[in-house]
């Protein structure tokens, strides 16, 4: 496949591209600052913005998915609005390029998710991320109506550290609930994020991912 990554500079980001290469795909990195980006066989980097439509459906042409890993850091200043304003530009670029499949980091707690979280989680994201959630939260209901072959991704928590042997890739509507404040390497979200992006089957879903002992399915909700 050829793959182009939003965001590939980001901690998210420049794990998929890892992994994007290290399956021997083909892979765009759309940056604003290519020299960001470490030079590699198979990796294209393309110097562009998130607010250039056109720019951004010449890089996405010919491709066969857009995974975006755009983010916005806890010290960003407010207002927060990094992904209402440059999520539906993103989709009509991918449109316009006739993109196949389109992949959206988000994270568990946006929106209805916190639904499932445990009280401490619930906690964190109404207080420390509640502006950055909310802002995932609001650009995400534009996804349905965009045309698109898209997935919806929301990873736990995330940090750097070694992969671990597996993380668990769930449909959000078969998860009842996510117990205590599961945490995964970005590695592992990484290569999840590659292989749901090659499973066509995952139009139009939410999905989480989380460790392998981090959820609980609904037949045990209570």
């Amino acid at each position: 496949m050829k793959i182009v990554v939003l965001g590939a500079t980001g901690n998210i980001g420049s794990h998929v591209v890892k992994e994007g290469l290290s399956q021997g795909h083909e892979v765009v990195a759309y940056v604003r600052n290519p020299d960001a980006v470490q030079p590699r066989s198979g990796l294209t980097v393309v110097r562009g913005s998130l607010d250039d439509r056109a720019a951004m459906a010449k890089a996405f042409a010919g491709s066969d998915a857009v995974i975006s890993a755009i983010g916005v850091a806890l010290r960003a200043k407010k207002p927060i609005d990094l992904m209402r304003r440059t999520l539906p530009v993103v989709t009509a670029a991918a449109q316009d390029a006739g993109v196949e499949r389109f992949v959206l980091v988000s994270a568990f707690g946006v929106g209805d998710t916190a639904t499932k979280a445990s009280f401490l989680a619930r906690l964190v994201y109404r207080t420390v991320v509640a502006a950055i959630f909310k802002d995932k939260e609001l650009s995400e209901k534009s996804l349905p109506v965009s045309g698109l072959n898209w997935t919806i991704v929301h990873p736990v928590n995330l940090k750097e550290a070694p992969a671990a042997p597996a993380a668990t890739v769930k449909l959000l509507d078969r998860v009842a609930r996510v117990p205590g404040l599961p945490t995964l390497p970005f590695a592992n979200v990484a290569r999840a994020l590659v292989e749901i992006v090659g499973d066509r089957g995952l139009a139009g879903q939410r999905v989480l991912v989380t460790t392998e002992k981090g959820w609980k399915p609904q037949e045990h909700a209570a």
